[in-house]
């Protein structure tokens, strides 16, 4: 909390990929949680259909018309499995690339060690539905202790010596000017404050690794306001030594999915849909969910006839995408200590390799996954791997010394990437939350948004891209009956 006792924007937890923050995220979509006739009971999703692919329910009657779902991602997969468990028996899911799950996505490492390039921590294990959906499978969770860290400065001298004191007086500034940008937020307040040379450079580097890599955005594009917003499930956030992918793997048993079917047109001029994919293909629809990534809407990849209504699109032009992108890194041995979890870096070229996540105490791999957020993050996506790698290295080297060149290496790219443009979504200076409550307004009676930049109460997560899925298809199913 801060001196006047608000909310605190820098609270530990992630999200989409986030290995360190979690800020406060809203409630759950009112009306219930998970698919239909799942129910919360001690702390966890229980109950049915969902949570084991091999007992699903039995269908109820049968209801008329197909849906069509744009993405295979978790707001797809939860859309069209919520669907099956309702009854209705023609829900076709439509996946622009050669894999599902979208900005979940479980690599292998050295030939078969499990990675996560996109997202890695559930947040808030206490009733959150993907942790429910892992305790109904038996997927392995193991929770994540941020204070298990290792701070590495350049100079011994400029170790934290009052860094909570600076934070919070930081966060007081901050929120008497909450619609101006934190990067002038900052700026008068190291001058006004006459913070000392390493004060201001810890203050840079909580900055980046509390803010910047919770959003993927500089703080030049964030404001207190922007930031100020959401809520979070209790409980400990945890990862998937075994990787995320097995969430995926659950909702997506028995469902009818055609990847490499890009979209490229929805007319919903008619009484029903037409879709047509960038290889001509035309599918007919009673209506259509898309969960495409906000990055996909705001390049206007998908033609929409008629466009967007007027509110839809400002809230899509008003919101933006972040990035973080992973380096992971698997080794012979371990030469960081094996015990710690979260190795932070304030290096000569402050807000570059400023975290890293050990996964040794999680999968007893010698592997790391390195982060970089904003503009860096973007820029590495330039650099070929081989640089990236070198560029990592190097940030290792000045930690501990000498280090031995990796065994294998994989370098995430969300921002260039066409199906995403980005890692997920933030609400940038001037705009607001509600921009998020605007796009999961249904449009007419026939096409419905759904995905984390959708969830006003839980965006940018798992567990908010999950919850729009199933808000998706309960509003169908409210409407078929």
């Amino acid at each position: 909390m801060t001196e006047d006792n608000a909310p605190d924007p820098t609270r530990r937890g992630a999200a989409s990929g986030r290995g360190a923050r979690r800020l406060d995220r809203r409630a759950v979509v009112a009306g219930g949680l998970g698919a239909a006739g799942l129910a919360l009971a001690g702390g966890f999703l229980t109950g049915c259909g969902l949570l084991r692919a091999d007992r699903l329910p039995p269908a109820r009657a049968s209801r008329s018309g197909r849906v069509a779902i744009v993405g295979a991602g978790i707001a797809g997969l939860a859309a069209a499995a919520e669907l099956r468990a309702a009854g209705f028996d023609d829900v076709v899911v439509l996946e622009a690339s050669d894999r599902i799950g979208g900005r979940i996505w479980t690599s292998r490492i050295g030939g078969g060690i499990p990675v996560d390039l996109g997202a890695s921590w559930v947040h808030g294990i206490a009733g959150n539905p993907i942790a429910g959906i892992a305790n109904g499978n038996g997927i392995r969770m193991l929770p994540t202790d941020y204070g298990n860290e290792i701070v590495h400065f350049p100079d011994s001298a400029e170790k934290r010596r009052s860094g909570d004191r600076i934070l919070k007086a930081f966060w007081k500034s901050a929120q008497r000017w909450p619609r101006e940008s934190l990067r002038k937020v900052y700026r008068r307040h190291v001058e006004t404050s006459r913070l000392a040379a390493a004060d201001r450079r810890y203050l840079a580097f909580e900055l980046n690794t509390t803010v910047e890599h919770e959003y993927g955005a500089d703080i030049g594009d964030l404001s207190f306001e922007s930031i100020d917003g959401g809520k979070d499930w209790p409980g400990r956030d945890a990862l998937f030594p075994g990787g995320f992918g097995q969430i995926v793997d659950v909702l997506a048993a028995g469902l009818d999915i055609g990847t490499g079917r890009a979209v490229a047109k929805i007319d919903y001029r008619g009484p029903g849909v037409a879709l047509t994919t960038a290889d001509g293909e035309t599918l007919e629809a009673a209506c259509v969910v898309v969960t495409v990534p906000l990055g996909v809407l705001k390049q206007g990849a998908i033609a929409f006839m008629p466009e967007l209504p007027v509110a839809t699109r400002r809230a899509i032009d008003s919101l933006r995408m972040g990035v973080l992108n992973k380096t992971c890194l698997l080794f012979d041995d371990v030469f960081w200590p094996p015990d710690v979890e979260l190795i932070r870096y304030l290096g000569a070229r402050p807000g570059q390799w400023a975290e890293t996540v050990s996964l040794y105490r999680y999968t007893r791999q010698p592997v790391v996954m390195m982060f970089n957020a904003g503009a860096y993050g973007a820029s590495i996506e330039t650099m070929p791997d081989e640089e990236v790698v070198s560029d990592a290295l190097a940030a290792l080297a000045d930690m501990y010394g000498s280090v031995p060149q990796p065994k294998d290496a994989l370098v995430s790219r969300w921002r260039s990437d066409p199906l995403f443009h980005g890692s997920y979504s933030y609400v940038p200076v001037g705009s607001t939350f509600s921009e998020y409550a605007e796009l999961a307004r249904p449009i007419g009676d026939r096409v419905l948004l759904a995905g984390e930049a959708t969830h006003d109460e839980y965006p940018a997560t798992v567990h908010g891209a999950y919850l729009s899925g199933i808000r998706a298809a309960r509003h169908i199913a409210a409407r078929k009956g």
